[in-house]
């Protein structure tokens, strides 16, 4: 029995010594796979960390460019001159404060470097062989386009250039906008962005290009990488992807890649074997040596703290992409947000809201909702207000006062009311009803007082038939009873009594054409467009004394009819007014081909009038409505006491139009 007891002890202290050798091998070749994927995780977490921040940086340098490329063409940035001074003030104030970006600058439709932000002006440089201009050219797309990475003129880094097209209103190419990333800059934001040791970051063009990396690898930047056949295994769709590689000196590494969403950009993030497995080595020994229940009951609450610290984990991730998420919706709608508690502060303002006040979130963010309402109206607002639509005023911060149309919503957050607004500045909306007012006025007045002129031109026509050409045929027809009586008694007739009747005749016909003149000038259908200003001119220094000079240097472009009809009735009818109410002693008329259109010009020297007032007069809405039928520009230029410019310009296209011409 004793000996079987010894068996039996034999055989359990076998199976324990068995066990515990099993046990501890069990568990350091578990602690080892552990650190290998522990290592694999944070690598990958790292590589997306990089993925995230890396996108954000390129949305962000994206924004810029997208802003000025949407600021400049609208009809007021097609206007401006790209190389002047609000074009630079507005490149200084998109990229203040991104430490990231070495410059931001616009080129040309030939590639020449004409306005950058900073302080002093840009070299004269041409830009036109980049591959960024050149593939934005060829390609004709309204998009972003990134460039291969540039050692720096003064040999002090390299430079990523981030370009969009700027087009004008037809469509026409007017230039390219290029953000100047700084490299250096950019690779030392990720030197703190590592774990318990070093895991090189490098960042890759679509054609496997490096413009990026931490440490830095200044001899691979701009070349193809030596790893890139390898990561080209990854798949694209998949957000991180491992992949294991051998370098040139012989060293296992794994690779992490990531791909930025929406960019041509992959980022991968190296792990060498060797160092994941230097804390389970340091681990490894004293495990062994050690207590390996206390080993064991280590490894059980190293295992229950790991998942505890994966779910917090988990947790926050899903917390930061939640509020990522809000914080983008917010930020990304055009319309203006404010959002105040109950003692009627401020606690949320997005961008929008900025621009439409001219005030920084971080300035108004806790304070009174007055900052941004008139004093007039301050204290009428209250957080329990009845949501809904409302229109009320707005105070940016040079205290311009604009009308607003708000959508109001309360709720109630943590216990507390809030009410939320979201507001659209309905300024131009309102600019534009009365300009539409005033343009139906104009019309209904231009209406009636065509109507009036048509009834007195009846009249005058009447009256003239009436008491010149009708007196004249009565006078002619007695003359000729008279003569006939003569003939038929067989009395003699004298040719001077003939002759007394061709002079009757004649007055007759004078004052046939006289009236037609009157409706349409000869000139207009017998001579060219020169003759019948001319003849206008004459005829205003013969009835009012006024002196016209004539400079129609490119009067013979005016070919068609309609188009010499029109201008000939606007200079009819300014010269006109000049001779009404101009007090004018001398006008000057020019028709000259400037900037691709016909431009009419007409100068008095007479006493002027305030332009910026409306006028009631007929005589510019027609002049105006001419100018509008035949697709020409009309401005007026009066100030008292100094003359008045009357300018219609006329589109070579709509001058020499087929259709018109056909």
């Amino acid at each position: 029995m004793v000996q079987g007891s010894g068996r039996y002890v034999k055989l359990l202290a076998t199976l324990t010594i068995s066990a515990i050798l099993l046990s501890v091998g069990f568990l350091l070749w578990g602690l080892r796979d552990r650190e290998m994927n522990h290592a694999r995780m944070e690598t990958a977490n790292l590589t997306q960390m990089v993925v995230q921040q890396t996108e954000r940086q390129f949305e962000t340098m994206d924004l810029v460019l997208k802003g000025v490329q949407e600021r400049l063409q609208t009809p007021f940035g097609t206007q401006q001159d790209l190389s002047g001074q609000t074009v630079r003030l507005l490149l200084n104030s998109r990229v203040a404060g991104m430490r990231q970006v070495r410059s931001l600058f616009l080129l040309d439709a030939q590639g020449r470097l004409i306005n950058a932000s900073g302080t002093n002006a840009p070299a004269s440089t041409n830009l036109a062989e980049t591959d960024y201009f050149r593939r934005l050219v060829q390609r004709g797309a309204d998009g972003l386009v990134i460039g291969r990475p540039l050692r720096n003129s003064d040999d002090t880094g390299w430079t990523l250039n981030l370009a969009r097209p700027l087009l004008a209103e037809n469509g026409r190419f007017r230039g390219v906008v290029v953000v100047a990333v700084d490299l250096t800059t950019f690779e030392k934001m990720y030197s703190v962005v590592q774990l318990d040791y070093v895991r090189p970051i490098a960042f890759y063009l679509s054609d496997g290009t490096l413009f990026a990396s931490w440490p830095h690898r200044e001899s691979a930047l701009g070349q193809f990488a030596p790893e890139w056949g390898k990561l080209l295994e990854t798949d694209p769709t998949s957000a991180v992807q491992a992949v294991d590689h051998v370098a040139e000196d012989g060293t296992p590494l794994t690779y992490a890649m990531g791909h930025l969403a929406g960019f041509p950009i992959r980022v991968s993030v190296a792990d060498d074997a060797s160092q994941r497995l230097v804390a389970w080595r340091e681990t490894a020994w004293p495990i062994g040596i050690g207590a390996l229940l206390v080993s064991v009951f280590t490894a059980l609450v190293a295992t229950y703290l790991v998942g505890k610290l994966r779910l917090k984990h988990q947790l926050t991730m899903a917390l930061n992409a939640a509020d990522e998420r809000y914080q983008h919706t917010v930020n990304s709608v055009m319309d203006a947000i404010v959002a105040v508690d109950e003692a009627m502060r401020i606690v949320l303002f997005n961008p929008s809201a900025e621009k439409m006040f001219g005030r920084k979130a971080v300035a108004v963010t806790g304070q009174p909702l007055d900052l941004l309402i008139p004093s007039g109206l301050r204290g009428m607002e209250s957080p329990r207000a009845a949501a809904g639509n409302a229109e009320i005023m707005g105070l940016r911060s040079d205290g311009t006062e604009f009308p607003l149309e708000a959508t109001l919503s309360r709720s109630v957050i943590g216990g507390k009311m809030q009410m939320t607004a979201v507001l659209r500045d309905v300024s131009e909306h309102r600019a534009a009803e009365a300009e539409l007012r005033l343009v139906n006025t104009q019309l209904r007045e231009l209406s009636a007082s065509l109507q009036s002129v048509r009834e007195e031109e009846r009249k005058r026509i009447s009256r003239e038939l009436h008491d010149d050409l009708g007196q004249q045929l009565t006078g002619l027809k007695l003359s000729l009873s008279w003569l006939g009586s003569r003939l038929k008694d067989g009395k003699p007739t004298t040719v001077k009594d003939v002759d007394e009747m061709r002079h009757q005749m004649d007055a007759a016909i004078g004052s046939v054409r006289r009236i037609a003149t009157e409706l349409r000038p000869r000139v207009l259908d017998d001579l060219d467009f020169r003759e019948a200003l001319s003849w206008q001119a004459q005829d205003m220094f013969k009835h009012s004394g006024i002196q016209v000079d004539l400079h129609l240097q490119d009067a013979d472009r005016v070919q068609d009819d309609i188009l010499a009809t029109a201008l000939f009735r606007i200079v009819q009818e300014a010269l006109t007014n000049v001779a009404r109410h101009a007090q004018a002693s001398k006008v000057e008329v020019s028709l000259g081909f400037r900037d691709n259109a016909l431009l009419l010009s007409i100068q008095d020297n007479g006493c002027g009038f305030d332009s910026g007032r409306a006028s009631r007069g007929i005589g510019l809405v027609s002049m105006r409505e001419r100018c509008a039928a035949i697709g020409a520009g009309f401005v007026v230029r009066s100030y008292a006491g100094e003359g008045t410019r009357l300018e219609v310009r006329v589109p070579a296209e709509e001058a020499e139009s087929p259709q018109r011409n056909a």
